[in-house]
């Protein structure tokens, strides 16, 4: 092992200064590296927390990040330095190793500087440190250039490989390769015979969820789920290994990490199962029923570990693909009265953002909130199901399993949310979540309207306006408390929503077609039709909107579309926005709809809402919407609306990525889209 002097020689030359990173000037890196070449475990942990949150941050890459890879190799390459496996798993991280696509400007740099080190991988591959050796296999996909050189490494030391860990990275890494094209039909051919062959009940099962998200390949068989559960069983029977605690903190994110890995392995027997529970429901992708079935034998398991790891692989099936959900909801309801305490708050997770898929568990929701303790800080709320979630900042919020079972839209929460209502330090949300009831909810309106008097200027008053809007015309008493609030958007839509009945506010809403905040304006415009039968009031406002930004005229559009053959007059200036350049298509799709609305043209209209359709993806529910209004007028929609219904993955889906509407949101589609067939189809 060198002396950190002469290992990180040169260091200070380089005008560290001269550059930044995510959190200013780079000059502390010198000091960073020393850090992570230290022999203190806390002192390293600390320099790449900073190492991952400045020079890298959230994958960022710099100019001091290339800089900093010529250091870093040295470190890795330092036999006998505590800490290399993480400088090793850094250095994959700053090559992109994760990302098979191809790179530019800084991370190509970055990902050449990382793959030059080949020659140094392939000594590691076989270095004394099993830690050392886990870590390699991971950093190779960088180098693409290498890819048969690097299967060939790994396959061999496969052979040799006694430390379980580094096998099953192995095997992780060539799958990879394999999956990404970059190694022959054999790779295939030597996974299927670890799986069906290797001693190692780890490495088999490792293997197979490699072999589920491997392309087909003649010759190698489907993974079978029936498999699956056999080599899971050996896997929690057999144990997993326990890695002792680091026996020191950080006050840093990946120190926080760490302790919360090592408070979810205590008490376990096989603490890495959860990871090959994920791999393996990952790896079947779109073969929904059968991930279905092993995440429903592993929730119905008399073992609480594999409960536990089923829980939020079958959250992110839910949330990425659709199916029929019903059989495995109503198992994660049932683990809200789990005899394991941790499984309550990880099934409130799941259910908490469903909505109506989350009826199956209406139940144990509703029994659990009846038991559970009415208000709780964040700090201490695990196992509970507190109706409201008091935070350490910022407002209250709405209890998830409160949340759960209103988005299932089950009466039984109504009275709950009351209570949220009436209580002085009244969450933030409530309102969206009595909105969800529309006018079912007209009991609370007497409460909204006190509350709304007592409410002083936040974000609170519009999302009760929100609630009381969709209640339609049953929340009419409340015109009086609304027109007494500031306006806003949410209260001029309030009093739309409520109709004729609302018409004492006619004056207000002349004042406000004239408010400098454009949504209020447009909102008004909207309202002085729907409240007054005013057209030619709300014409006016589309016609200085018109000739506005983009926003404004998308307002205008959306207003013109609800006048209907009112608007007629303006068919020629919605052809025109047609073809305005618009990446996003909310305005074509507008003006579209408009000229549906008002004049029932479709030869113009039809080509816009399918070129739209396709470019983006969150416009689909809309214009199926238009498509239903248009019937048989749009029977060259039907394929594209097939087609959609076809889909196993929810339109909205992103491949690492997560929104709490994501499945309400692609629900409301699919019932879109199935109204839309029906009416196109005659």
């Amino acid at each position: 092992m060198m002396d950190v002097g002469e290992l990180l020689a040169g260091v200070d030359e380089v005008r560290w200064s001269r550059m930044r990173h995510a959190y200013g000037p780079a000059a502390e890196v010198p000091e960073l590296l020393r850090d992570l070449a230290d022999a203190d475990p806390a002192v390293r942990e600390t320099a790449l927390d900073a190492m991952y949150g400045g020079i890298h941050h959230q994958g960022d890459v710099y100019a001091c990040t290339i800089e900093v890879i010529p250091f870093l190799l040295r470190i890795a390459a330092d036999a006998g330095r505590p800490g290399r496996a993480e400088v090793v798993g850094l250095l994959a991280s700053i090559g992109g190793a994760d990302d098979p696509e191809p790179r530019t400007g800084l991370y190509r740099r970055a990902r050449q500087s990382v793959a030059a080190g080949y020659p140094l991988w392939s000594a590691l591959a076989h270095d004394p440190d099993p830690q050392v050796r886990a870590a390699v296999p991971a950093v190779l996909p960088v180098c693409a250039e290498q890819a048969t050189d690097c299967v060939d490494l790994l396959r061999a030391r496969f052979v040799m490989e006694e430390d379980p860990r580094v096998r099953v990275a192995i095997v992780e890494a060539v799958a990879e390769f394999a999956k990404r094209g970059t190694a022959t039909q054999a790779t295939g051919v030597w996974i299927a015979d670890l799986l069906a062959r290797d001693e190692d009940v780890q490495v088999r099962i490792t293997a197979l969820a490699a072999s589920a998200r491997l392309p087909a390949q003649p010759g190698l068989p489907p993974v079978r789920v029936q498999t699956a559960l056999e080599l899971l069983d050996a896997v929690y029977t057999q144990e997993t290994p326990v890695a002792d605690p680091a026996g020191f903190t950080t006050g840093t994110l990946l120190g926080s990490i760490r302790r919360l890995r090592e408070a979810s392995a205590a008490g376990r027997r096989a603490p890495q199962a959860d990871q090959l529970v994920r791999a393996i429901s990952n790896g079947l992708a779109d073969r929904v029923d059968d991930r279905v079935a092993l995440l429903s034998a592993l929730l119905a398991s008399s073992d609480w570990e594999r409960r536990i790891d089923a829980v939020f692989p079958a959250g992110n099936l839910i949330d990425g693909w659709r199916g029929s959900y019903g059989q495995i909801v109503a198992l994660i309801g049932d683990r809200l009265h789990d005899d394991h305490p941790g499984l309550r708050p990880r099934a409130t997770q799941v259910l908490e953002n469903l909505g109506e898929l989350a009826r199956p568990a209406a139940d144990p929701l509703f029994a659990g909130l009846s038991q559970s303790l009415r208000v709780a800080h964040h700090a201490r709320r695990t196992g509970q199901l507190p109706w409201v979630v008091e935070w350490p900042q910022g407002l209250p919020t709405v209890g998830p399993a409160l949340r759960a079972l209103a988005g299932a839209g089950d009466l039984r929460a109504l009275p709950m949310l009351q209570w949220v209502l009436e209580r002085d330090q009244m969450p933030r949300d409530v309102g969206q979540l009595i909105a969800g009831y529309g006018d079912e909810a007209a009991q609370l309106v007497p409460v909204i309207r006190r509350r709304l008097r007592k409410l002083r200027d936040d974000e609170r008053r519009d999302d009760l306006a929100h609630a009381l809007a969709a209640m339609g015309p049953a929340a009419a008493d409340a015109v009086p408390d609304l027109l007494k609030l500031p306006a806003s958007s949410a209260v001029v839509r309030a009093l739309t929503a409520v109709g004729p009945a609302a018409a004492s506010a006619m004056p207000w809403l002349r004042e406000q077609v004239a408010a400098s905040d454009r949504l209020v304006a447009a909102a008004a415009a909207e309202a002085l039709h729907a409240v007054g039968g005013d057209a030619a009031g709300a014409l006016a406002v589309y016609d200085r909107f018109l000739t506005g930004d983009v926003y404004e005229q998308r307002a205008a559009v959306d207003g013109l579309g609800r006048l209907g053959p009112q608007a007629a007059p303006y068919a020629g200036r919605l052809r025109k926005l047609l073809r305005r350049k618009d990446p996003y298509g909310w305005l074509r799709l507008g003006a579209a709809r408009a000229l549906w609305q008002a004049v029932g043209e479709t030869s113009a209209v039809t080509p816009v809402l399918e070129g739209v359709w396709d470019a983006n993806p969150h416009t689909r529910t809309a214009i199926a919407r238009v498509w239903s209004e248009m019937g048989r007028a749009a029977a060259d929609a039907e394929p594209l609306i097939e087609a959609e219904l076809s889909r196993v993955r929810r339109h909205n889906a992103v491949e690492g990525g997560y929104g709490s509407a994501q499945v309400v949101d692609d629900e409301r589609l699919l019932r879109a889209c199935r109204a839309a067939l029906t009416a196109v189809a005659g």
